[in-house]
């Protein structure tokens, strides 16, 4: 059991450290300053997520019950692809979809359901939180404006 436990750790820690690639290599590719700004950031919480995991147990990882409201932004929103020269509001769009995206998988994993489940309950929560941030800034700095 705890060997399927530090699997399971483990497998986070690749998604986290996945995403941390993704965002650093565009916040390097990026042409806009506020795109790279972006990308940065989240490059830094999701390697904050990974360390989290490496120095986690199961006990440590139950999701906290003050979830956000969720702005469902990123659900009307079509997939862009990532490229140097986005804006700032497609590199908003690339990373809400990319926080979908994880949020969708760990609630997935978490149905599965046995020992596992309240660490990936956890992270759908820590990656929910990602997506609400963004779609926060989104609608305060790009639709506020439009």
């Amino acid at each position: 059991m705890q060997d399927d436990l530090q699997k399971t750790l483990d497998f986070a820690i690749a998604k986290e450290e996945q995403a941390e690639t993704f965002y650093r290599e565009w916040a390097y590719k990026a042409r806009i300053p506020g795109v790279k700004t972006l990308f940065t950031e989240l490059a830094a919480m999701e390697r904050a997520h990974a360390e989290k995991l490496r120095q986690a147990t199961p006990s440590t990882l139950i999701a906290a019950p003050d979830t956000p409201s969720d702005l469902r932004l990123s659900e009307l929103l079509v997939d862009i692809e990532a490229s140097p020269a986005m804006s700032l509001q497609e590199a908003m769009i690339v990373a809400m979809k990319r926080e979908e995206a994880a949020v969708a998988l760990y609630e997935r994993l978490a149905m599965l359901g046995g020992d596992a489940r309240p660490i990936f309950e956890a992270l759908a929560e820590e990656e929910r939180n990602h997506k609400h941030r963004l779609e926060m800034e989104y609608d305060d700095s790009i639709l506020t404006e439009n």
